[in-house]
């Protein structure tokens, strides 16, 4: 049993906590040293391998002159250092002298490669100058493992058979010529060295003004999740972070006017179902409570409370309405649309309506065919139609009518005699539960939801509408819809 269990209980294990991933400042800054780093290798590499080919051809190159020189001068003295022509050793000193001035060792072979004089060491190494071949006054470069001396630049050149001996070679171990290249190695270490750090400065600069815009952002959508609707972040930083910060700021002023408009129709909501259920709870109570007696005031409140149920009926069929058109419930089928069809049914439906408000009603022969959904059409048309009507006073005249339309466009006019719109109020008519006339609205029987239902219909049917000063005197409504004729 392990420790901290126990006999009737399960053991309980620890869930490791998931790790947490690395910032993108941090990723940033990684990936710019890495990228210095590999360039750096990279560069030293071809570096280090062009520059051992240069120093070795140039050592190459230099040795070979300096030995032709010697071997000239060994050809035309009598006699070869240390041998019994040079008493005192003045050849074999001056040899040795040569040999360090040029940095290299000298000898002298016979024909087989056999050491027979030599500046330094024991002498015991054997040449390859027979497999060379050099030629008299023309040195021959190679580079060849020697038996207990590595690997050596050896430049070997022939003499004339009247000195003696056979061949005269300079030899140098490459790990010289290497270790001349170790300053220039360090100093590149240095400059490496140098290129990281530069890297890192200017990986966090570039991390913080990538990652600082984004950051900013991250903030701001926090702020959002936390209420803040309609957070505004400074536009800045490179072309895709400033358009993604122009799409954030132009999301959250929507979600902030989503949540206004939400709350503004939450409250006139309860403020319109407020009233007919007022009033239907307070008449209603005066008849249950034997406040009413006579038999025509009886009448009276029941009609009221008819009345209010009613409306109440249709404030809610109104708001199902605009929920489907939100949710995308409502169908709308795309055929030909008679307008003259339009105008008889508008025609019966209205005309008794205008005659009893004592307004004159003209529907005038509809042309054209647009492209639409007959009945939402005809729902959307009704809505501006009773509109009219609710605010043309009696004596007025409200018109329906089709006027010219760009080409490929269909356009419905519908103008009265009332009062008109503001200017800077034409397009807010047309949001939900806006009355530029609440009292005379209220009593028209209007809640304000008609033209906002009007302006999503016509919308889904690929068209748009507006108001506009009209030819009465009042209001005008434009109703503009795609042309069947151009569908087809």
């Amino acid at each position: 049993m392990s420790p901290g269990s126990s006999a009737t209980g399960p053991a309980t294990f620890a869930v490791p906590r998931a790790r947490r991933p690395a910032t993108l400042a941090s990723r940033t800054r990684a990936a710019m040293v890495a990228v210095a780093a590999l360039s750096v290798l990279v560069v030293f590499a071809v570096f280090y391998a062009a520059w051992s080919v240069y120093t070795i051809t140039l050592r190459r190159t230099e040795l070979a002159k300096q030995v032709k020189v010697i071997a000239t001068g060994i050809a035309t003295s009598p006699g070869l250092p240390g041998g019994a022509e040079d008493p005192g050793g003045l050849r074999e000193r001056l040899m040795k002298v040569e040999a360090g001035l040029i940095g290299a060792r000298l000898v002298l072979t016979d024909a087989g490669g056999r050491v027979t004089f030599a500046t330094s060491g024991s002498g015991r190494e054997t040449f390859p100058v027979a497999r060379l071949a050099p030629r008299a006054g023309s040195p021959v470069t190679t580079v060849e493992s020697i038996a207990g001396a590595g690997r050596l630049l050896l430049v070997a050149v022939r003499l004339p058979k009247a000195t003696g001996a056979s061949y005269l070679v300079a030899s140098q171990p490459l790990r010289e010529i290497n270790q001349a290249r170790l300053p220039a190695v360090y100093l590149f270490m240095i400059s490496a060295l140098v290129a990281l750090v530069a890297a890192w400065l200017a990986g966090n600069w570039l991390a913080r003004r990538i990652t600082g815009p984004i950051v900013r952002l991250r903030g701001a959508a926090e702020a959002v999740t936390a209420g803040d609707w309609g957070h505004q972040v400074p536009v800045e930083g490179e072309e895709e972070v400033a358009a993604l910060a122009e799409s954030f700021n132009e999301m959250s002023a929507r979600v902030a006017d989503a949540y206004a408009a939400q709350r503004d129709f939450v409250g006139d909501v309860s403020h319109e179902l407020r009233t007919p259920i007022t009033s239907i709870q307070g008449f209603a109570g005066a008849l249950t409570d034997g406040t009413v007696t006579g038999e025509e005031e009886r009448e009276r409140f029941l009609g009221v409370i008819r009345d209010e149920a009613a409306r109440l009926a249709e404030l809610t069929a109104t708001l199902l309405a605009l929920a489907d058109l939100d949710t995308g419930n409502t169908s709308i089928v795309g055929t030909p649309v008679a307008a003259p069809a339009l105008a008889e049914v508008l025609r019966s439906r209205y005309a008794p309506l205008a005659r009893a408000a004592g307004v004159t009603l003209e529907v005038a022969d509809l042309t054209g065919t647009p492209a639409g959904d007959e009945q939402r059409l005809l729902q959307a048309i009704a809505a501006l139609v009773d509109n009219a009507l609710a605010h043309t006073p009696a004596g007025g005249t409200v018109r329906v009518s089709t006027a010219v339309a760009p080409p490929g466009r269909w356009r419905l006019l519908v103008d009265d005699s009332g009062p008109g719109i503001p200017l800077e109020k034409r397009d807010e008519v047309f949001r939900r539960f806006v009355r530029l006339d609440p009292s005379r609205s209220k009593r028209a029987g209007g809640s304000g939801l008609g033209l906002a239902i009007c302006r999503r219909l016509v919308e889904l049917m690929g068209g748009r509408v507006w108001a506009e000063a009209g030819e009465l005197g009042g209001a005008r409504f434009v109703v503009e819809l795609p042309s069947w004729a151009n569908q087809a």
